[in-house]
């Protein structure tokens, strides 16, 4: 900006305004982006395809297993109830893995998810 004795001065910074006021930013302001969630992609195994329309996979943007589970919540509530307790914990008689890794071998539900991870839900197998 130029004032009319001839020097000059910084640009002001431009106003956010919104329906509940304005905000003014100053130069100490810091604004950081939010990073979108990796898309992953949940393998649902054939007992468990009833309660999700029949799908096999599902793709969804998860930053843990947990935020998975909570998006199967959210959009296959059937599904959910199927793969959590009433708690939320996985039931016991299903494994949760990441790629080839159980959840139980990593860090639980907060297993860090990363673009193109798929998350699998698998029955327990036991016997003899």
């Amino acid at each position: 900006m130029i004032h009319f004795d001839g020097t000059t001065a910084a640009e002001p910074e431009p106003t956010v305004c919104n329906r509940v006021g304005c905000i003014v930013p100053t130069a100490s302001d810091k604004f950081h982006t939010m990073a979108l969630a990796p898309t992953i992609t949940i393998h649902v195994p054939g007992p468990l395809r009833t309660y999700c329309a029949g799908a096999a996979r599902l793709s969804i943007s998860a930053d843990t297993v947990r935020a998975a589970l909570e998006d199967l919540e959210r959009s296959q509530a059937a599904l959910y109830r199927n793969v959590c307790d009433e708690t939320g914990r996985v039931r016991r008689h299903l494994n949760v893995f990441v790629n080839s890794d159980n959840v139980r071998d990593l860090n639980g539900v907060d297993t860090t998810l990363a673009p193109g991870d798929v998350v699998t839900i698998l029955p327990a197998v036991s016997g003899g």
